[in-house]
């Protein structure tokens, strides 16, 4: 399955334009976009990301989400409530919009008020290291992190589309491919290791 990860015939499912709520959020990150918007709004995550030494973000306890905000400079303690708010349905179909919709909008607020794509690379990081990272620690308590990694990842699969606009295709992230492959590997494995470790 990693060549479909790697291949440029194999696109993220799109998802619908947003001015608001989590279909904002899904519109604007790179998680969901193609092409130069991908490259632009990745390389906006890849550098808050470098701003964090993952491993200050060992040994610190709390929330992975909470750790994070912190480490990215936001302490505001109900980031991690919101943040879960929203990974609920941060994948389209997968959750409650309803819920998801003010906690956008609160954590907007919370990063300053701008609606732009640097807003949303912050809170789609945090997103990103919700459930997963709490999925990670959880396994991780009786099992070495690489038998989790190889055998029961905390995000069991991703989708791909072919560019032509084909089936969607179910993609296992089993057996070394916990952190993806490819252009879109994920840019916070070093954090979520670090956090996990904590």
């Amino acid at each position: 399955m990693r060549e479909i990860l790697c291949d440029p015939a194999f696109v993220v499912p799109p998802v619908p334009a947003g001015d608001s709520g989590v279909a904002w959020l899904r519109a604007t990150v790179g998680r969901f976009s193609e092409g130069a918007d991908h490259a632009r709004r990745r390389g906006l995550q890849e550098a808050i990301l470098d701003g964090v030494p993952p491993e200050s973000l060992r040994g610190t306890g709390g929330h992975p989400v909470s750790v994070l905000a912190r480490a990215m400079g936001v302490t505001d303690p109900a980031v991690a409530g919101l943040v879960e708010d929203v990974a609920q349905a941060y994948q389209p179909g997968a959750g409650d919009d309803g819920r998801a919709d003010p906690a956008v909008e609160r954590l907007v607020a919370i990063f300053g008020g701008e609606r732009d794509e640097r807003t949303a690379a912050r809170i789609g990081l945090l997103v990103q290291a919700c459930a997963a990272t709490v999925a990670l620690i959880e396994r991780t308590r009786h099992r070495p992190v690489e038998e989790v990694l190889r055998d029961d990842p905390p995000v069991p699969f991703t989708k791909r589309q072919r560019i032509d606009g084909g089936e969607i295709v179910v993609v296992p992230l089993a057996g070394g491919l916990a952190f993806g492959a490819g252009p879109r590997a994920c840019p916070g494995k070093a954090h979520a290791l670090a956090l996990a470790q904590g």
